[in-house]
C-alpha cells in the first residue's frame, strides 16, 4: 500500500515535472518569436527611416513664396470724375447698367459754362475776323479771306456776322483812303513829271537858239572888225546872246527844282505806304497774341461746355454710382462712379513682402489655389508673373504695411485646367510663387541652422 502511495507520488512528480518543462519550453520559444518579430521590426523602421532619409536628402521640392491674391481686371475699373464740378441735371444710368464707350451717363448744368464759351466764342471770333482784315491789308489783297469757323459763325450767329460785315467795311475804307493818298502823290508826281518835260523842250528850244546866235555874233564881230557892219549890231547879238544864257540858267533851275518836287513827292507815297504797313504790322502782333490767348481760353471753355456731358469712358458695367440725385452739387475731382470694362483680360494681383521680394522676379511660374468653385474647391492651375512694381508701395488705409506689386496671369494650360469654370473680379485665390527646388531635409533642418548661425554669432 505504501508502494503504491510512493508509485503515484512519484508519477505525479514526474509529471508536474513534464507538464512544468513543457511550459518552459513553450515560454521559450514564445520569448524567441517575440525578440525575432522585434528585430523584423527594427528592420523595417530602420529601413523605412532610412528610405526617409534619402528621400528627405535627395527628392526635390518645389520652393515658393505663398501669399494671397485677388483676380482683377488687366486694365483696372475706370474712375468716372470731372475735373472742374458742377450741379447735376440728369442722371441717366443706374447702378449695374451696361453702358457703351462714350455714351453720355450724366449731364450737369451747362448755364454758366454756356455763358462763358459764348463770351469768349464771339472774342476769339470777332479777333480772328480782325486778323483776318490785317492779313489781307499786309498782302495788299483785293478782299479779306475770313477763316471757315469764322464764316461757319457768322451763318447763325449775329454777333459775328455784324463783325465780319464791319472788318469787311474798315478793310474797304481803309484800302480807299490809302489808295486816295497815293493817288494824289501820283497825280502831283505826274504833273510835275509833265512841267519838267516842257521846261526840257524849252531848254533845248533855247540852246539851239543860242548856238545860232553864237555863231551870228562870231561872223558879225568878223565884220565889224573889218569895218563891214556896225559895231551896235555886235552888241545887240552880245545882248541876245546874254538873255538866252540867262534864260538858259533859270531853265535849268527849273528842272532842278521840279526833279527834286517829284523826288519829294514819290517819298511821300513811299512814306504812307511805309506807315500804313507798320500800322498794320502792329495791329497784327497785338491781335495775334490776343487770338493765341483768347484761342487757349476758346478752346478751355469749348471743353468746358462738352464736359458737362459726362461720357463713359468705356464699355462696361456701372458700379460704385455716389451720385444719384438731380441737383446735387459735384465737386471738382470728385468719383461719380466706376465702370468696369467688359471683356477685359483678367490677371491676379498679390502683395509681396519687402524681406521676400529677392526671390520674386517677373517670369516666374506660380500655383494658383481658386476656392470659390463649388464643385471645385481646391482647384490648383498654373500661373506665371507678369511683373513687379520697381518699387514698394503702401496701403492707403494701413500706411505701415509697405509691399511690392506682383500681376500674375492664368497660362493657357492653366486656363485649360479651368475649363468652363470663369474667373470674375475680386475672386479671391491663394498663390505661391515657385522660386526653385530644395529637398524635405533641407527644409525640415532650416529653422535649425538658421536658429543655429544665429547663435553661434552672439557674444
Amino acid at each position: 500500500m505504501l508502494n503504491q502511495k510512493m508509485s503515484s507520488l512519484s508519477k505525479s512528480i514526474v509529471d508536474d515535472v513534464k507538464v512544468k518543462a513543457a511550459g518552459d519550453e513553450e515560454a521559450l520559444r514564445a520569448s524567441s518569436d517575440t525578440r525575432s518579430i522585434a528585430r523584423k521590426a527594427m528592420w523595417v523602421l530602420g529601413l523605412g527611416f532610412g528610405g526617409f532619409l534619402v528621400w528627405a536628402a535627395l527628392a526635390p521640392l518645389d520652393e515658393g513664396v505663398p501669399t494671397p491674391g485677388m483676380v482683377t481686371i488687366d486694365t483696372k475699373r475706370k474712375s468716372v470724375q470731372h475735373l472742374t464740378g458742377g450741379i447735376v441735371k440728369e442722371v441717366l444710368v443706374r447702378e449695374g447698367d451696361m453702358v457703351k464707350e462714350g455714351q453720355v451717363l450724366m449731364r450737369l448744368d451747362e448755364a454758366i459754362s454756356k455763358a462763358n464759351y459764348e463770351s469768349v466764342r464771339q472774342r476769339y471770333l470777332g479777333l480772328s475776323a480782325m486778323q483776318s482784315r490785317l492779313k489781307a491789308e499786309q498782302s495788299g489783297a483785293g478782299r479779306v479771306s475770313f477763316e471757315r469757323d469764322v464764316l461757319d459763325a457768322a451763318a447763325s450767329d449775329v454777333y459775328v456776322a455784324q463783325q465780319v460785315n464791319n472788318q469787311r467795311q474798315l478793310f474797304d475804307s481803309r484800302r480807299t483812303a490809302l489808295q486816295a493818298d497815293l493817288q494824289v502823290f501820283l497825280e502831283s508826281i505826274e504833273g510835275l513829271k509833265a512841267q519838267r518835260e516842257a521846261v526840257q523842250a524849252m531848254l533845248v528850244q533855247r540852246q539851239q537858239q543860242l548856238a545860232l546866235l553864237k555863231e551870228e555874233l562870231s561872223n558879225t564881230r568878223e565884220l565889224v572888225k573889218d569895218g563891214y557892219a556896225p559895231r551896235n549890231r555886235q552888241m545887240e547879238l552880245e545882248r541876245m546872246v546874254a538873255d538866252v544864257q540867262a534864260s538858259l540858267a533859270d531853265l535849268n533851275g527849273n528842272t532842278i527844282r521840279i526833279t527834286r518836287a517829284i523826288a519829294e513827292a514819290s517819298q511821300r507815297s513811299l512814306a504812307r505806304q511805309s506807315e500804313y504797313r507798320k500800322e498794320v504790322e502792329s495791329q497784327m502782333a497785338d491781335v495775334a497774341r490776343e487770338v493765341q490767348a483768347d484761342a487757349e481760353k476758346y478752346a478751355a471753355q469749348k471743353a468746358d461746355l462738352q464736359r458737362v456731358e459726362i461720357r463713359s469712358p468705356a464699355a462696361g458695367q456701372v458700379v460704385g454710382l455716389t451720385v444719384q440725385t438731380v441737383g446735387a452739387v459735384v465737386q471738382p475731382g470728385q468719383r461719380l462712379m466706376d465702370v468696369v470694362p467688359d471683356h477685359q483680360p483678367l490677371v491676379l494681383e498679390t502683395h509681396i513682402a519687402p524681406h521676400l521680394i529677392d526671390k520674386v522676379q517677373a517670369g516666374l511660374s506660380a500655383d494658383v489655389r481658386f476656392n470659390s468653385f463649388a464643385h471645385s474647391p481646391q482647384l490648383v492651375v498654373q500661373g506665371k508673373v507678369l511683373s513687379v512694381s520697381g518699387d514698394l508701395l503702401s496701403d492707403p488705409q494701413n500706411p505701415q504695411a509697405a509691399y511690392y506689386l506682383a500681376r500674375l496671369e492664368v497660362t493657357p494650360d492653366g486656363m485649360k485646367v479651368l475649363g468652363a469654370r470663369q474667373m470674375q473680379p475680386g475672386m479671391p485665390a491663394e498663390v505661391v510663387i515657385k522660386t526653385g527646388e530644395r529637398s524635405m531635409l533641407k527644409y525640415l533642418l532650416s529653422p535649425l541652422t538658421k536658429r543655429l548661425a544665429g547663435a553661434m554669432k552672439e557674444e
